[in-house]
């Protein structure tokens, strides 16, 4: 099994524009389509230069076949969520199909959700429109009702305008109507708007034909066409297990965070189009796809060239690897390479904390913090916390990142858990993948590690060469050489953990994730 480059969750404008661009970079692109596009419920699409008038649906259909020449594969399937695993991404569907990538990228859309209006959702699309920029032509000079469902509408009513000289304002709900203050009243009057405050009750239609608006006050008011700004839900809930970074707009709603190039907080995950702007119509999603698309590539590009220098110093076999590596061994495997890990904080250790700990909070150490991640995700959850590390540029790494995260509440020595002070003690001890340690064997440092648990704290323990433990309660205890009567076990379970090598081939490690409290 081998993973794809990149997977596009989306086969809309944007995602296929996506595909199209990284197609032609040589890049191995899955894309996953949910066929329910933004635009399908529109009968036609304008603005697009050059394809003025097609059916959204046709312009899809033509650009799936250009796909075909760059051998980009498109499918169709519901997204389940989309998980972390090294090196890259695990993607499930909701029939069960499991597919992984080096890197995700997000066009998935967003579902406009409409007021809940009797007979207004039957026009959608075609006299009940969003964007005039879009439809207000095919509407020109015809009587236009805008629904003011919130102050913005205002600025919103006035660019309808534009388009016809028969402009009613609906103002929705009385704290809107609260907000029509005089100065956009005479904004309205000075350009001949009228405003109507009785709510709406129903739209009217004669033989399918939209026709007009009732109000709570009876009155139906002669309408031939509708303008409104829906609710936009953004269809990124699958991204739920990464836990991204978001930003609230306000009026509009939260959408996921990015870049000027659509990166999101997870070095792998990126998005563009209207998951992440539902302003953008079809050319602009397309450019902004594209170009983040090119980011995209540029950055596997770089990941690549790093990985073939790395591959030129490191070691070629597990028999090239000390049984006990020194300082100057863990220096020069960092020293040498570039960032060897996501910035991402381990996820069983991510879920075990989580869920075992609570809101228990105190003073925190991670030995062999490597470049911090799991350091910084602890001080972010506030906890005190100390990174162990015995390679300096390391520890460097580690705080650069803190900084950049703007994470307080973590520090980072390179004196390796031999240098933490006599007598100092931590409520929460974590060693994850603690294999080939530097100033003592891997199982004394654990027993070290232990002792600097303070009574009534935890150590926790991830690892994939942890021997295995008896049936009885205590067997992890015994088999890593703890005092049972000091130590009750709180956690021992095995999770497989994914692994996407350097040449694109999936395998795994069991993982012994084990948590302990020192009684």
């Amino acid at each position: 099994m081998r993973a794809h480059d990149i997977i596009i969750i989306g086969g809309g404008a944007a995602g296929l524009s996506a595909a199209e661009l990284l197609g032609r970079s040589r890049r191995d692109v899955l894309v996953i389509d949910s066929a329910a596009p933004r635009n399908r419920f529109a009968p036609h699409m304008h603005g697009v230069l050059g394809h003025d008038g097609l059916p959204p649906l046709d312009l899809l259909e033509k650009g799936r076949t250009e796909l075909g020449t760059y051998g980009v594969t498109v499918t169709t399937g519901s997204i389940e969520s989309v998980t972390e695993v090294v090196r890259g991404l695990k993607v499930t569907l909701a029939d069960g199909t499991v597919e992984h990538a080096r890197a995700v990228l997000v066009a998935s859309g967003i579902d406009d959700v409409l007021p809940d209006i009797p007979g207004l959702a039957e026009h959608w699309g075609d006299t009940v429109f969003q964007c005039p920029y879009c439809h207000g032509w095919e509407h020109r000079d015809q009587r236009i009702g805008v629904l003011a469902s919130s102050p913005m509408l205002f600025q919103y009513a006035q660019l309808v305008r534009n388009w016809t000289e028969d402009l009613t304002v609906f103002v929705t709900g009385t704290d809107v109507a609260e907000q029509l203050d005089d100065a956009t009243r005479q904004r309205f009057d000075a350009r001949g708007i009228t405003v109507v405050t009785s709510p709406v009750t129903e739209i009217v239609a004669t033989d399918g034909t939209l026709t007009g608006v009732r109000t709570e006050d009876g009155a139906v008011h002669a309408i031939d066409a509708i303008g409104l700004h829906p609710q936009a839900r953004p269809r990124d809930g699958f991204l739920a297990p990464l836990n991204l970074d978001r930003a609230d707009v306000p009026g509009i709603g939260s959408f996921l965070a990015v870049d000027a190039f659509g990166q999101t907080s997870h070095p792998r995950v990126w998005a563009t189009g209207n998951v992440i702007d539902p302003r953008l119509n079809v050319p602009a999603s397309m450019g902004q796809a594209s170009m983040t698309a090119g980011m995209l590539n540029t950055t596997l590009v770089t990941e690549d060239t790093d990985n073939a220098v790395h591959a030129l110093t490191a070691p070629t076999s597990h028999d090239a690897w000390p049984e006990v590596a020194d300082d100057g061994f863990w220096e020069t495997t960092y020293a040498q390479a570039p960032p060897r890990w996501s910035g991402r904080p381990n996820p069983s250790l991510v879920r075990v904390l989580t869920d075992e700990l609570g809101d228990s909070r105190g003073r925190a150490a991670d030995i062999g913090c490597g470049e911090g991640a799991d350091a910084i995700w602890l001080a972010r959850q506030g906890w005190d916390t100390l990174g162990v590390e015995v390679s300096a540029t390391a520890a460097r790494r580690s705080r650069e990142a803190a900084a950049a995260a703007g994470v307080d509440g973590v520090r980072f020595t390179d004196t390796g858990v031999r240098g933490i002070a006599d007598g100092e003690s931590f409520d929460l001890v974590t060693a994850s993948y603690l294999h080939a340690p530097s100033q003592d064997r891997r199982s004394s440092l654990l027993l070290t590690a232990g002792e600097l648990v303070a009574p009534g704290g935890h150590l926790f323990i991830l690892s994939h060469v942890m021997p295995d433990a008896g049936p009885e309660e205590s067997g992890a205890v015994d088999a890593l050489g703890f005092d049972v009567d000091a130590w009750e076990l709180v956690l021992d379970e095995t999770v497989d953990r994914t692994v996407i090598g350097l040449d694109g081939q999936i395998g795994g490690h069991p993982d012994r994730v084990v948590l302990l409290r020192r009684r």
